[in-house]
């Protein structure tokens, strides 16, 4: 806190420190709301719930509403250490990833960190940047198919002199995903520049680079239980840190962060092997309705069967995709959450939707898909 004096000159008065407010690409829900009739692909949340995880929280206890629960609970980070083969010591629970993105800055990043992040990706990571007063860098890649290379990266790390890299992966904005292969060539070939990978939109938990953290001392991993396990009203997730960090980590978060019924619930859905598989088939099962209605199309798909979403675009003269969908009723991210100009992400976890969305553009070809038209 510093005071200042007034305008006035004459009084002290308390100065305020703040950064423009976070914004992240998906739909809140109020409470009590009217059903609405538009089709949202623009959310992040899976189109249904594990089954178990409802059992789980169906009957709460009153001792699970009355009384403070250890948030990092030793059965779910134990559960958690044997999915990814790795100790279970170094696994934090946090309110959802967003607080672990949050944890990863209060604990690395200061006023001359050299902080580098990605444009398109998650666009939450400027504001913690920005909140942190870094020194912040962009690499863009500005044109379709908005990729990143390992390459790309190393380079950019090695000319920016880049201390700290935030990056969603699979891409929050593309849903390209990076194997473990290439993320281990980045950590290689830069090893003074802590990486943290946030693996949040991952469908595919045994595609994670978690282990790598039991290799490399500048990898942090972020994961979440909102999306492919369903539980984002619940906000819950985790991060898994090299050794060397861990008390740096157990020394900053909140050891109120979490409720009861979010670990029990994520208990639940972490064992739903079923219910994970049945994800996964909706999503391939969109992405195939989604290519097969955009042949007809002139507009081109960043797709992966990897991840929850896929970025729509169309070059010009076609009419941007995000604003041709949304005069329909139907509603992606628009280009603009990710600092593009064109096209949109569409959440594939519900095959209806995608449906309705691959009827619409059956309509709307060929009259309304070019803005010459």
């Amino acid at each position: 806190m510093v005071r200042v004096k007034s305008p006035e000159g004459d009084d002290e008065m308390i100065r305020t420190f703040s950064v423009p407010e976070i914004w992240i690409p998906t739909e809140f829900q109020t409470l009590d709301s009217e059903e609405d009739s538009r089709c949202k692909l623009s959310g992040c949340e899976n189109s249904h719930v594990s089954p178990r995880a409802l059992a789980a929280i169906g009957s709460p206890s009153a001792t699970l509403l009355r009384d403070h629960w250890n948030s990092q609970d030793n059965h779910l980070r134990k559960d958690l250490g044997e999915l990814h083969d790795v100790h279970p010591d170094r696994i934090f629970l946090t309110s959802g990833a967003l607080n672990a993105i949050g944890y990863a800055f209060d604990v690395f990043v200061a006023s001359d960190t050299r902080v580098g992040i990605l444009r398109p990706d998650f666009p939450g990571f400027r504001h913690f940047a920005e909140h942190s007063q870094a020194d912040i860098h962009y690499l863009d890649k500005l044109e379709f198919p908005f990729t990143f290379h390992p390459d790309d990266v190393i380079e950019f790390v090695r000319t920016h002199d880049i201390d700290f890299l935030i990056l969603s992966n699979p891409s929050a904005a593309t849903g390209v995903l990076w194997d473990v292969d290439e993320v281990t060539r980045v950590l290689v070939s830069c090893p003074n520049t802590l990486f943290v990978v946030d693996e949040a939109d991952s469908i595919h938990p045994d595609l994670s680079a978690a282990q790598l953290t039991e290799r490399y001392d500048n990898c942090l991993v972020l994961q979440s239980f909102s999306k492919f396990y369903g539980l984002s009203g619940l906000r819950i997730g985790n991060l898994i840190t090299p050794e060397v960090y861990r008390a740096a980590f157990s020394n900053t978060i909140n050891p109120a962060e979490l409720t009861s019924v979010a670990i029990l619930a994520a208990q639940a859905a972490l064992s739903d092997t079923d219910y994970q598989e049945e994800t996964r088939r909706m999503v391939a099962s969109s992405l195939a309705t989604l290519r097969s209605a955009l042949v007809a199309t002139k507009w081109r798909l960043v797709e992966t069967p990897r991840c929850f979403a896929s970025y729509v675009w169309a070059p010009e003269p076609e009419l941007d995709p995000f604003e041709a969908l949304r005069v329909r009723e139907v509603d992606i991210v628009p280009a603009r959450a990710f600092g593009l100009e064109r096209g949109g992400r569409i959440n594939l976890s519900d095959p209806e939707k995608i449906s309705r969305l691959a009827d619409e553009l059956e309509a709307m070809v060929p009259t309304t898909i070019s803005a010459n038209g």
